[in-house]
C-alpha cells in the first residue's frame, strides 16, 4: 500500500499577505514545492517565499506553478551560520537565486551537512542506535539531512518514542550525538545575501537574544527581524515590534512551515502585512 504524501492544512484566511518563512522536501519540509505554493492560493496569500535551509533549489520547481496560480514567487533562502560556536539562522529575501557566490556557499554548506550527518550517525552507533544511511537518504531523496531527519528515522523505526526524547537524550545542542554545524559567520552570510541583492533578516530571535548582539547584526547589514511566527505570542510579537523600529529593521513573519501536523504553523498561519512587505523590497530595492 503506497504512503500518501503530505500536503499542507489550509490555514484560516488572510489578508492578502506574504508568508515569508516556508520550508520544503528540498530541506526539511514534508511537503513538494508546488504543494506549498498551491497552500499559498487557497488561503489567498499574494506572495510566498520559500526560505529552504542552504539551498534554493525548490524555486525553479515551485515557480511554474506560482505563476499559473498569481502568487508572487519571493526568492528566499534560510543560510546556516555560527556566531561564538552558537548556531545561528539568517534568512534571505529577494535574492538572485543565480548568484554565483550564494550557491557556491549553499553547495558548500550542503557537503558540511552530509559530512555532519555521517558523524552523528556513527556517534548514535555509538550509543547504541542504528541508521542505515542509504535508507535514510532514500526516505528523503532531496533534502539537504540534518537532525530532524535523524529524529524521524529513529522514530519511525521504534528505537526512540517521540522526536522529543531524541533531542534531549541524543541530538539536543548538548547532547552525546550531535555534531555542530560550522559555516559562516553571521556577519559572512548577511553579506553573501547582500552581495546577491537580497535583504538579510533574522527569523525566530531567541529569548535570551541581547540588543547588543542585535546592533552588531544591524552594522554587518541586517536589515529586516521576524517580529511573529510559532509560539511568539502578542506581548512578545509587540516587544520585537518596537525592537524592529528601533533598529530600522523591518519587521517580517511567517508560518515556519515544515509540516501539515504543526498546530499553527500551516502555510499562511501567519504572514507579513503587505506594508511591510513593501518596506521589504524597498531595501532590496525591488519597489
Amino acid at each position: 500500500m503506497s504512503r500518501r504524501r503530505p500536503r499542507p492544512r489550509p490555514a484560516p484566511r488572510v489578508d492578502r499577505g506574504a508568508d515569508l518563512h516556508v520550508h520544503t522536501t528540498h530541506s526539511d519540509g514534508s511537503c513538494s514545492p508546488g504543494d506549498v505554493v498551491r497552500a499559498a492560493a487557497t488561503v489567498g496569500l499574494s506572495a510566498l517565499s520559500i526560505t529552504d535551509h542552504d539551498t534554493l533549489s525548490a524555486l525553479d520547481v515551485a515557480r511554474p506553478e506560482a505563476d499559473r496560480l498569481g502568487i508572487e514567487l519571493i526568492p528566499g533562502i534560510e543560510l546556516s551560520a555560527s556566531d561564538d560556536g552558537r548556531e545561528v539562522h539568517i534568512l534571505g529575501h529577494f535574492v538572485d537565486p543565480d548568484d554565483p557566490d550564494l550557491c557556491e556557499a549553499a553547495e558548500s554548506l550542503r557537503r558540511n551537512r552530509q559530512e555532519r550527518l555521517d558523524q552523528m550517525v556513527a556517534r548514535l552507533a555509538g550509543c547504541g542506535l542504528v541508521v542505515d544511511p542509504e535508507s535514510l537518504r532514500r526516505s528523503y531523496p532531496r533534502a539537504a539531512l540534518g537532525r530532524k531527519h535523524l529524529a524521524d528515522y529513529l522514530v519511525r523505526t521504534g528505537q526512540v518514542a517521540t522526536h522529543r526524547q531524541v533531542f534531549a537524550r541524543y541530538l539536543g545542542d548538548d547532547g552525546p550525538a550531535n555534531v555542530s554545524k560550522g559555516g559562516p559567520t553571521v556577519a559572512e552570510a548577511i553579506t553573501l545575501i547582500l552581495n546577491a541583492g537580497g535583504v538579510a533578516g533574522l527569523p525566530h530571535p531567541p529569548y535570551d537574544f541581547s540588543l547588543e548582539r542585535l546592533a552588531s547584526y544591524r552594522e554587518a547589514g541586517l536589515a529586516a527581524l521576524e517580529v511573529d511566527g510559532p509560539g511568539v505570542d502578542n506581548r512578545r510579537s509587540r516587544r520585537w515590534r518596537e525592537i524592529a523600529d528601533r533598529f530600522d529593521l523591518v519587521p517580517i513573519a511567517g508560518s515556519d512551515f515544515h509540516a501539515p501536523d504543526r498546530a499553527g504553523r500551516w502555510v499562511g498561519a501567519i504572514a507579513t502585512p503587505a506594508d511591510d512587505l513593501n518596506r521589504l523590497r524597498q531595501r532590496a530595492g525591488r519597489s
